[in-house]
């Protein structure tokens, strides 16, 4: 190989070789609601990408392909102060199925008080067990979610450690932030109550949801298409069971939001009988959107 292409090549060899942080989180910032200037929300989306991506979230090494690969959408839709932005925000967390291409989202949540102080070009610095500000928090906390999600999903309770290192933030903002979001009563779906859900043992079944789901079901819907179906169909019984036993659950918001669209296209070319009971499932489960369900027994 001539001497000057492998100086140009060396770089991208060694990212695939080398140990990479966790995260690939593509991070965008839509301030066009706020007449103001437009450097400080590029600064501001730079710093918060480079906080998240070069931070390593856990112990586990991972290579530059293992990455999880995510996005997070802040919409600004309000600015008070010079220094404080009220936001909204939108996170998408991707999973490849074993031996293919294809993409599930395994997270998809709003966070719809995403409120926080920024000047431009301040540091911002990882402290664990440590309350710094709004942002850093926020960020935190949606990193261990994220990794507790995706762990999840490859061994049973396999995210639990890091759902509990998002609940050690949530105690810890829930007493020195003033922000909401943080706080059992402010309503039943936020982040004090997505974390709860998590690591409540009533409902300790959804760690096996997530696993049964991803691992047994489309991770072999490739070699197995029959076998994955009955997995996820597994997966969607135990959610029922859940359900019935808290109908206001968050974590049944949170899976469906995520999987809804594709609920449809694992089941279109299901056998009939598979395609009625998961109709039937999907009518306890999520009855205000059985148009798209009902949309399986077309084929």
């Amino acid at each position: 190989m001539p001497y000057r292409l492998l100086l140009t090549l060396l770089p991208l060899l060694l990212s695939l070789s080398l140990p990479a942080q966790e995260l690939l989180c593509n991070v965008s910032i839509d301030a066009g609601r706020i007449q103001s200037d437009r450097t400080v929300f590029e600064d501001m989306q730079q710093n918060i990408s480079r906080y998240i991506n070069f931070q390593k979230w856990g112990t586990d090494e991972f290579q530059a392909q293992e990455r999880i690969r995510c996005n997070l959408q802040i919409v600004v839709t309000n600015r008070p102060a010079p220094d404080y932005f009220q936001c909204t925000a939108n996170l998408q967390v991707y999973r490849t199925a074993y031996n293919t291409t294809y993409e599930t989202l395994s997270l998809n949540i709003q966070d719809e008080r995403f409120n926080f102080r920024y000047v431009p070009y301040q540091q911002m610095v990882f402290v664990d067990n440590t309350y710094n500000d709004n942002l850093t928090a926020l960020l935190n906390f949606y990193a261990y979610i994220i990794l507790g999600f995706d762990y999840d999903s490859y061994a049973p309770n396999g995210g639990v450690p890091y759902f509990r290192k998002a609940q050690e933030i949530v105690n810890l903002a829930s007493s020195a932030s003033q922000e909401i979001g943080w706080r059992s009563s402010e309503t039943n779906r936020n982040r004090y109550w997505l974390v709860e859900n998590l690591m409540n043992s009533s409902y300790r079944s959804f760690h096996s949801i997530m696993y049964k789901y991803h691992r047994q079901g489309l991770d072999m819907m490739e070699s197995n298409p029959a076998q994955a179906r009955r997995a996820i169909m597994d997966s969607l019984r135990e959610l029922q069971r859940l359900s019935r036993q808290n109908p206001l659950l968050m974590l049944l918001k949170v899976f469906l939001d995520a999987k809804d669209d594709e609920l449809v296209k694992v089941f279109q070319n299901a056998f009939v009988n598979d395609k009625k009971e998961f109709v039937q499932l999907m009518q306890d489960l999520d009855p205000s959107n059985m148009a798209r369900y009902n949309s399986v027994m077309e084929n």
